[in-house]
């Protein structure tokens, strides 16, 4: 791997951490936990990976680097570990749910899957799932997501394994991932980004009307 690399991770059940050490084996680097992640550390790294478990398509901790990412959005990569299968659809939510528009069209995000085990919740998540749960079962339309949710909370599993996350291995590797596999920047190319910017820019001082349709064009 061309670079240093820090991963930043927060991890309730242990399904991060253990993609963390599987990270780290494979790439050799440094790692800290959300709520230890310093601003100073960032200029010493090539490259930023955060990863955590993921609750309606938000990655946990992310609130912890969020008044970073303005200073490191270039170098960032996010990785969000769900219950659900691997889905470019996932990747694709976590995304839109987790960084905000002003930098998801720089910022590659990755999905793996971990596990879920009821027995390893606190009381008030055992609430939230049950609650969940009821609405799923009051529901006309049980569809598979909700299947594969219903199940789980009678029959733990745990599907961490370095194939799940080879993907984003490959891509802190400098290797080609394949786009199916992962939600990719938009803009990658420096001089597009000070574009984007420069727009930007020009939305927020610009009158009301033009305004509104210059925050517009930027969100397509």
């Amino acid at each position: 791997m061309k670079g240093k690399l820090l991963i930043i991770f927060r991890s309730a059940h242990g399904y991060s951490k253990r993609y963390v050490d599987i990270l780290g084996n494979a790439l050799g680097c440094d790692a800290v936990p959300s709520d230890k992640f310093r601003g100073e550390m960032i200029p010493g790294y090539d490259k930023i990976l955060y990863i955590g478990g993921v609750r309606g398509n938000v990655i946990n901790g992310f609130k912890h680097i969020a008044g970073y990412v303005e200073a490191m959005f270039k170098k960032l990569i996010v990785c969000g570990v769900g219950m659900r299968p691997f889905s470019k659809e996932a990747a694709d939510a976590v995304k839109s749910a987790t960084v905000s528009v002003a930098y998801e069209k720089f910022i590659p995000v990755f999905y793996v899957q971990g596990g879920f085990d009821m027995s390893e919740l606190s009381r008030s998540e055992r609430l939230t799932v049950g609650m969940a749960a009821r609405q799923i079962k009051m529901s006309n339309i049980i569809g598979e997501d909700e299947t594969f949710i219903l199940n789980a909370l009678v029959q733990p599993f745990d599907e961490v394994k370095q194939s799940n996350i080879q993907p984003l291995i490959d891509y802190l590797d400098d290797k080609p991932v394949d786009e199916k596999l992962y939600s990719p920047p938009e803009i990658s190319d420096p001089k597009e980004i000070e574009e984007f910017f420069r727009e930007q820019e020009k939305a927020e001082n610009a009158p009301l009307d033009k305004k509104r349709a210059l925050k517009k064009k930027l969100k397509k």
